[in-house]
């Protein structure tokens, strides 16, 4: 008789190519996994894994019954959906977030997760988007929710909302123009996100074209950027939807000015994975919410 558990475990060691990995995923021992899958070898008569001190691969045969486990795991996700509680779905959801979403409307995702299915539990890892989107592709993530758009073959995604752009400063940097030009903001350093994120690129790019030279200061802590914002240390390139959030209103205020930066476009991207069922009602109701509270939507 084979079981579901053994086709889970099977499903992730073959993802994961690793007996150590599925073990850590699946929150038991290396040896526990092994036994798994030795008997799931004898049960059907055939070798499904090679092993070997580096990766661990599929025979042909494992191929086999990866497709077929594939499906039976999804088909019975379906099926406790369709006929059971809400309440049944359980497990883990690694979710990576960028920070911006978790100033916003994270703490409406979360409590709305915990109504939906109590007995899901989350994961919650904050980091700038090319670190999330590495760790999806390794499979070290079950979900993101990051800046976009995606690029990846390996990962599915789809657009959640956009935040726009903009200089933010306390009243410690004295601009008093109704539209403030370039040349006047490139007098203080800038604070933003880390160098090999969209918007500090962006940022760097669109001074470079109006040939001026400006200092900007780069952190991966969003709560940094603002901290030196509120210090007057320099002004703040971030989105002034989370002014609002992180920071009581009228320390920080927006800098109006001609020049254009990009939006933040951001997207839910996830791996295929043995439990990405559950990844995907997650991913469903963080675009219900993304949309509902972005900016676009209140105007």
């Amino acid at each position: 008789m084979i079981d579901f558990r053994s086709l889970e475990t099977f499903l992730w060691v073959a993802n994961l190519r690793s007996f150590r990995g599925a073990a850590e995923r699946l929150h038991t021992t290396q040896p526990a996994v092994s036994m798994r899958i030795a008997q799931l070898e004898n049960d059907l008569g055939v070798r499904l894994l090679e092993r070997d001190r580096r990766a661990v691969s599929l025979t042909e045969k494992g191929q086999l019954l990866l497709r077929h486990a594939e499906r039976l795991i999804r088909q019975r996700a379906s099926l406790i959906e369709s006929v059971g509680d809400n309440s049944v779905m359980s497990g883990v959801v690694r979710l990576g977030v960028s920070e911006t979403i978790v100033h916003t409307w994270l703490p409406k995702l979360i409590e709305r997760l915990n109504a939906a299915y109590p007995n899901l539990e989350i994961e919650i890892e904050v980091d700038i988007s090319p670190n999330l989107r590495e760790r999806l592709t390794t499979k070290n993530l079950d979900l993101g929710l990051l800046l976009g758009p995606v690029g990846d073959y390996a990962l599915q995604s789809r657009k959640l909302c956009s935040y726009p752009l903009g200089f933010v400063a306390s009243e410690k940097v004295k601009l008093r123009q109704k539209v403030v030009p370039l040349e006047a903001i490139a007098e203080y350093p800038l604070v933003t996100f880390s160098r090999n994120t969209q918007p500090y690129i962006a940022l760097r790019e669109l001074f470079d074209r109006a040939n001026l030279h400006v200092k900007i200061h780069a952190s991966a802590s969003l709560a940094t950027v603002v901290r030196m914002a509120l210090d007057g240390i320099g002004i703040a390139v971030i989105p002034p939807a989370i002014i609002k959030t992180i920071s009581a209103p009228g320390r920080l205020r927006e800098i109006k000015t001609s020049a254009k930066m990009p939006p933040f476009n951001y997207f839910v991207a996830w791996p295929t994975s043995p439990d990405s069922f559950a990844v995907q009602k997650v991913a469903d109701i963080a675009i219900e919410i993304a949309k509902r509270e972005s900016p676009a939507h209140s105007l």
